[in-house]
């Protein structure tokens, strides 16, 4: 089959959906199909002899890099069977329009809600995801609402990694006969020889370690479990993986509640660091809002750790995965989450991860079963 695949961001950037689009080529190539991707970018964006990339410049304003995406989708979608785009808004509009110049269907993997993370940078104290999508908006956040819902009905299937964003795609308007949940899995974790050496590094030989990785923004919890620790025996500890626009704030409210010295911001690490604090910790917290679905909870099980999540979003779901791992409570309830830190669990054996194959299967037969129809 030949796929032409549509993306926002392709390796050496990184992120998930570049990771994901990568991934998802190098397998269906090696399946013997032909693969074309799509992306923006620079001459720094990574190709292959086995599939072309084809890298559309950020240079000039929004309506420029839309007209230079639609045209080369146009052109590549041509000799492809389907065009599998990999957001709503800035690949999904451009490719959309491509694809129907050039008579191709559509498919789309719909990882979140576009128009609600622009709603999040522009409002002091937006609300969380399941309220927005029952309010109406105006100006800038109704146009990209109305984009997102188009370009999601106007593909002939919808790919989400949760149960939670088919329900999300479902509120856009998109038919439930249309929607496929193709569970995501994460690539194991390298590995760890000694955890304790990173514990020691940072002086937290005796500590009662709580992890969360996540990007510090306000939705992923960062002030809550700060609030949380407060009340917690000195011994406690937080680690948090992950930077953001949110982090200088929440190490301003570690000091006013005056724990600093048991809060670790870490900044973003590398994948080899983060493996040994998943090892070192001894309970991994995701206190968020929302989440289309938490794959970090997936790599904190693979390493033997249990899991405390909020019942928002996609969240609740991994407790289906990995019920002897993980946890679920109310979101921003205080008494519950210390409740449940009181005595902290005993890690226990790696638990297993999703196989990769089984995520391309899925995608690759929701794919095929669109041109055959």
């Amino acid at each position: 089959m030949r796929i032409l695949i549509a993306t926002g961001i392709y390796p050496p950037e990184s992120g998930g959906p570049a990771t994901y689009s990568r991934a998802l080529a190098a397998s269906l190539v090696e399946r013997g199909n032909q693969i074309t991707v799509v992306t923006y970018g620079d001459a720094k964006a990574e190709s292959a002899e086995a599939w072309t990339v084809r890298v559309i410049s950020r240079s000039g304003g929004p309506l420029w890099r839309y007209l230079k995406y639609a045209w080369r989708v146009f052109f590549e979608a041509r000799t492809a069977d389907i065009v599998y785009l990999q957001g709503t808004v800035s690949e999904g509009l451009p490719a959309t329009i491509g694809a129907i110049l050039a008579g191709r269907p559509t498919a789309m993997r719909v990882p979140g809600d576009y128009a609600w993370e622009i709603y999040q940078q522009r409002v002091k104290n937006p609300e969380l995801l399941d309220a927005f999508l029952q309010k109406r908006h105006s100006g800038r956040i109704r146009w990209l609402e109305h984009i997102e819902r188009w370009t999601a009905k106007h593909a002939s299937s919808v790919i989400t990694p949760s149960e939670y964003l088919k329900r999300v795609a479902m509120s856009w308007g998109v038919p439930e006969s249309k929607i496929h949940v193709v569970l995501n899995t994460v690539n194991p974790l390298p590995p760890c020889e000694d955890p304790a050496a990173i514990r020691d590094s940072y002086h937290l030989e005796h500590a009662s370690i709580l992890l969360s990785v996540a990007r510090a923004v306000p939705w992923k919890g960062g002030k809550f479990l700060l609030r949380v620790l407060k009340q917690l025996p000195d011994s406690y500890h937080l680690v948090w993986s992950g930077d953001g626009p949110a982090r200088l704030e929440w190490e301003a409210y570690a000091k006013e509640l005056g724990i600093e010295s048991r809060v670790f911001f870490l900044g973003r690490v590398s994948r080899n660091d983060l493996a040994s604090w998943y090892h070192a910790a001894d309970i991994f917290l995701l206190a968020s809002g929302y989440e289309g679905y938490p794959f970090v909870v997936p790599e904190a099980a693979s390493a033997g750790l249990p899991c405390l999540v909020s019942d928002k979003g996609g969240n609740p779901e991994t407790k289906n995965d990995f019920p002897e791992y993980v946890e679920v409570l109310p979101y921003e309830n205080e008494e519950a989450w210390l409740q449940a830190l009181q005595t902290l669990p005993i890690k226990k054996n790696p638990a297993k991860l999703r196989p990769w194959s089984r995520v391309v299967d899925e995608t690759f037969n929701t794919l095929q079963s669109v041109c055959e129809s």
